[in-house]
């Protein structure tokens, strides 16, 4: 058995430029907000990466995002390696609660393997559910477990979905990876919190999608990437786009209660393994660019190590806030740093509430170093154009408090004057004639 050491990463201030991680040395600060600044508007190119290789089956539920009604929020019949990601509001006015069901439409007793599930506690802050949904699936062990489904009969798949009560106006996400040996009914269901799951499936009650239509059976739960020819600092500054649609497509299929065709434009509950090989020497430096909006989720790092087995890490996407990216193209969020010759995997993926596309970023050892000079320098110039302006300001403030005294004294010395010229009219001798 190969024996892997995990452990989670927080990238904060000085610690990324002392920690010797994967034998890099100490260096500029990586995670210096003004050396990042300079990183994201310098020239790089795009790294030439294999076509993607799609695996597994994705039930992506996110329409109606804001369900006001209980029902079927979005059901297909499937079979193999397959995964349920769900992602909405109870619009309603109680508690109510999602659960996955399975369907076993065939005269035999069907045991589903339950590979893993993970959800969210319910909140109003989207993007704490996103983020928190992302770590515990990187964070989590999945347990491997058999739900037996009678002929002709349903199963709750993941017992514990059916615990979660969902205030109004909460959401509420969740994944279910299950292995179906033969074809069944798998469907997301929004019902309320007192209510049987068996019982109310049976209603059939299928919910339109709105406006977004963001649902559908997908071919590739799992999307795999790889440098096409090893990154090497000479390259200089490269980046590989994540589900923009062009570089990194979105995943096409079908919505079969809507009976059309349905795109997962963001790529959203889709596991990518992204292998950076690379080559040459030198130190090698990673970011995280969100381009789409704002954003929050976690990155899970893997580097290969024969001796040692594998070292996992995971990243919190921002580490230091709660989301990045507002408004704003060219955030940067500094994530590892490594030496050039070694093989990472990044596994990452796109959660519920957060927006699209996103770049890895990686920059050779030169590169940052000019950034970071640069970014000195300027720093230099502006603390010295600061101080200046300063000093000018506190002599022109001496000025001005001279120029304020002086008046002072001659508004003081003028009433003097005025006082003594009323007191010897008030005392003049009057002469009254003969």
């Amino acid at each position: 058995m190969k024996f892997i050491k995990w452990y989670k990463y927080i990238v904060c201030g000085a610690w990324a430029v002392l920690a010797f991680t994967h034998g890099v040395m100490a260096g500029p600060d990586a995670d210096d907000p003004d050396t990042m600044d300079r990183i994201v508007h310098s020239p790089m190119l795009p790294i030439a990466m294999t076509d993607p290789i799609d695996t597994g089956t994705l039930l992506f539920s996110d329409s109606p995002e804001y369900p006001e009604q209980d029902g079927i929020l979005y059901a297909d019949k499937v079979s193999g390696d397959c995964r349920m990601y769900f992602y909405h509001v109870n619009q309603g006015h109680s508690p109510r609660k999602i659960v996955v069901m399975a369907y076993n439409p065939t005269g035999s007793v069907v045991d589903v393997v339950l590979k893993g599930y993970q959800y969210t506690r319910p909140s109003t802050s989207y993007y704490t559910v996103g983020k928190e949904l992302s770590t515990i699936y990187y964070e989590g062990y999945a347990t491997i477990s058999k739900i037996p489904v009678e002929p002709y009969g349903y199963a709750l798949l993941g017992s514990r979905l059916n615990d979660v009560s969902i205030l109004p106006d909460q959401l509420f996400s969740g994944i279910v990876d299950m292995e179906l040996p033969v074809p069944m009914y798998i469907s997301a269901v929004i019902l309320p919190v007192q209510a049987d799951p068996v019982a109310f499936v049976q209603k059939q009650i299928y919910l339109p999608s709105d406006a977004a239509k963001l649902r559908g059976t997908f071919r590739g739960k799992d999307r795999y990437l790889s440098t096409l020819i090893p990154y090497s600092p000479n390259d200089g500054t490269g980046y590989v786009k994540i589900a923009d649609g062009i570089a990194d497509r979105f995943l096409q299929g079908r919505d079969v209660m809507d009976n059309r065709i349905s795109e997962n434009t963001g790529n959203y509950g889709v596991n990518y393994t992204i292998r950076l090989r690379t080559k040459g020497v030198g130190n090698i430096y990673m970011y995280f660019n969100p381009q789409g909006g704002e954003y929050a989720g976690v990155a899970e790092l893997i580097y290969t190590n024969q001796k040692n087995g594998d070292d996992r890490k995971i990243v919190e996407l921002p580490s230091k806030t709660l989301s990045m990216g507002q408004n704003d193209p060219f955030a940067m969020q500094y994530i590892d740093s490594f030496k050039a010759g070694s093989d990472v995997i990044v596994h990452i993926m796109p959660p519920g509430a957060a927006n699209l596309p996103v770049r890895i970023v990686l920059v050779p050892d030169k590169q940052l170093r000019d950034a970071a000079d640069a970014a000195d320098k300027l720093k230099k110039l502006t603390d010295k154009a600061k101080n200046q302006m300063a000093e000018e300001s506190d002599e022109e403030q001496q000025i001005n408090r001279k120029a304020a005294q002086e008046a002072k004294r001659n508004t003081a010395d003028e009433q003097a004057q005025h006082v003594q010229k009323n007191q010897r009219r008030h005392y003049e001798p009057v002469v009254i004639g003969n």
